[in-house]
């Protein structure tokens, strides 16, 4: 626009009017230079206000092109510092998120430290586990087969017990034989190697002997084999 305005000044300022024809398709008029009169023209303007019309067009194309200019500084401003203030926030919010990012990270560390840890307790407490529970079954079997002793020490001394009151019961019905025959031999009713037992004589043969041996020496002492 302001090489238009240029144009436009030059063209103006040419000398006398060519005998060339100009362009039918050119903005601009040609004026022929004359003699200026100062009377007035019919239509009431004169040939200076014709002049200062066309002059006044470009200064305000020119006025409405600085407005425009400075209408476009003016956005241009506002968006450098709107874009500065993006700018300045996104790096604000990236600085927040490295500083988060950098937060969660050690605490990621820790925790993950924490779980290898707490997974080495478990595996610890899992073989203290498998070692008692593997003590537990060695006592159990040995408790199962003391147990089991003690029940055959109890049959063994429940016979013992019943051979012990046979025992027991011989030597009572024993000692009131011996009682008897110290009674006997104190009286001396029975002949010699004889004892009294329950108003009879007994003879004891000191020796073993079958039951025909013994019959038959019975018989030569003239008495009976004792059949309890």
């Amino acid at each position: 626009m302001a090489q238009s305005v240029v144009y436009a000044d030059l063209k103006f300022a040419a000398g006398p009017p060519s005998t060339v024809p100009d362009d039918d398709d050119s903005p601009y008029e040609n004026v022929p230079l004359g003699p200026v009169t100062a009377e007035p023209s019919p239509g009431g303007s004169s040939l200076a206000g014709r002049w200062t019309r066309r002059w006044s067009l470009p200064t305000a194309l020119l006025a409405a092109s600085l407005l425009l200019l400075l209408l476009l500084l003016v956005a241009v401003v506002a968006l450098g510092a709107s874009y500065w203030q993006v700018t300045h926030s996104l790096q604000d919010t990236s600085r927040e998120h490295a500083a988060e990012q950098g937060r969660l990270s050690q605490e990621l560390r820790a925790r993950e430290q924490s779980l290898e840890q707490t997974q080495l307790e478990l595996a610890l407490a899992r073989e203290e586990l498998q070692r008692a529970w593997h003590e537990y079954n060695i006592t159990q079997m040995e408790l199962e087969s003391r147990n089991a002793e003690l029940g055959h020490t109890q049959q063994e001394l429940a016979v013992l017990q019943e051979e012990m009151q046979v025992v027991q019961g011989k030597l009572n019905i024993s000692e009131s034989t011996v009682s008897s025959l110290r009674a006997c031999v104190n009286t001396d009713c029975c002949p010699w190697g004889w004892v009294l037992y329950k108003s009879k004589c007994l003879y004891i043969s000191l020796t073993k002997k079958t039951w025909q041996e013994s019959q038959q020496d019975c018989t030569e002492r003239s008495a009976q084999l004792l059949v309890q």
